[in-house]
């Protein structure tokens, strides 16, 4: 990976330092990005403009707005539960038959080590629960037929529940988050812990997983009518477009 069309230079400090930007940015916005345009089969180039544009208009926009808009509303309508939906309508089952064939088709991606395949197709599942979100419109529809939201808001929620899953692997920090605003206590990975580990760099700490305590598992929601939620709030930040020139100034200066 190139950066503003120049090979990437730790000498010339000529590169994306992970620790500085984290101290502007947050880590899933770096996992995205470095996933849909990672050079798996020819090089590919760090632009912060592009950047910023993925993380607003696929991030932000396809992913993020889809559960900014079902999980508030869910929780301000049904006090703070998972709706209780009653017999699901043709239109809800099909939506959730779509995303729940994610687990093969990501899956697939994953074991062949096709990554941006993979995120592309987690992706693409999560804007067609956005066109069945405007299809329903449970916000109209709690005004005329609250049965009718409710179908729609518990389908969307048990489509986006699967959907955390599908994502997980790229976007851990915001899919724990996202979990627990579902009403879940066990964390997706696990407890995650510090281990002192030697090699031939030297000493140095790593992160890990006890896993037997993950609650994630690869397969299909069941989320329960009347789970208690937690109060949602934003899984990602919008980026103001100015940000570019001020990272090629910063970078500008540190190359000097």
């Amino acid at each position: 990976m190139n950066l503003e069309g120049q090979k990437l230079s730790g000498s010339r400090n000529w590169a994306i330092w992970g620790l500085d930007f984290l101290t502007r940015y947050d880590p899933d916005a770096l996992r995205y990005y470095l996933t849909i345009n990672m050079p798996e089969l020819r090089d590919s180039d760090w632009d912060w403009d592009e950047f910023i544009a993925r993380n607003n208009n696929e991030l932000v926009a396809t992913w993020g707005n889809l559960v900014n808009r079902v999980l508030p509303f869910a929780y301000k309508y049904w006090d703070g539960r998972v709706p209780e939906p009653g017999e699901l309508r043709q239109v809800d089952k099909d939506i959730i038959a779509t995303v729940e064939s994610g687990f093969k088709s990501v899956g697939e991606h994953l074991e062949a080590v096709r990554l941006r395949a993979a995120l592309s197709e987690a992706l693409r599942l999560a804007a067609e629960v956005n066109k069945y979100q405007d299809t329903t419109s449970p916000w109209f529809e709690i005004k005329s037929d609250r049965n009718a939201a409710a179908k729609s808001t518990y389908t969307a929620m048990r489509v986006i529940d699967s959907l955390k899953l599908l994502f997980a692997p790229f976007l851990p920090f915001s899919s724990e988050r996202l979990n627990s605003y579902l009403g879940y206590t066990t964390p997706i990975f696990g407890q995650q812990y510090f281990e002192e580990q030697q090699d031939d760099l030297g000493t140095h700490n790593t992160l890990r997983y006890r896993s037997p305590q993950a609650a994630g598992r690869w397969e299909p929601s069941q989320l329960k009518p009347g789970q208690p939620l937690q109060p949602p709030a934003p899984l990602f930040k919008k980026l103001e477009p100015t940000l570019a020139d001020e990272e090629r100034k910063r970078l500008g200066k540190l190359a000097l």
